[in-house]
């Protein structure tokens, strides 16, 4: 079973993301500060993060360049979700050394499928 970190400042957004991957099988921890994100990341054998950019201590951007840099999480994908343009998601992602992006503007299985694809590009 795939385990997910979610790092995204807001509990409701958090409970509605680790509700709908656990009902599709998911483990999934959930955290709402970068540092917090860090720190969780180091101590668990994620396999994807799903990666806020605005959070209200450290920015998504300077979080990933920070677990990037970890040898321990070499194969964690991380993922940026937010609820910015994709043009401009999209530049933060490739700036930060990031694997993806998901628009929060998601529908019904869509993120679960999103989510399968990166798994399943990684393990390729």
């Amino acid at each position: 079973m795939p385990k997910i970190l979610i790092i995204q400042d807001s509990p409701s957004v958090n409970m509605l993301l680790q509700n709908r991957l656990e009902a599709s099988g998911f483990s999934v921890d959930t955290v709402e500060t970068g540092q917090g994100g860090i720190e969780k990341a180091k101590s668990g054998a994620y396999q994807l993060i799903l990666l806020d950019h605005g959070l209200p201590d450290t920015d998504g951007a300077q979080v990933c360049r920070i677990l990037k840099k970890e040898k321990a999480l070499s194969g964690c994908l991380i993922i940026f979700m937010s609820a910015m343009d994709e043009a401009g998601i999209s530049k933060i992602n490739s700036q930060a050394g990031g694997d993806g992006y998901i628009s929060m503007d998601f529908k019904g299985q869509e993120l679960i499928d999103k989510i399968t694809g990166f798994l399943k590009k990684a393990s390729q």
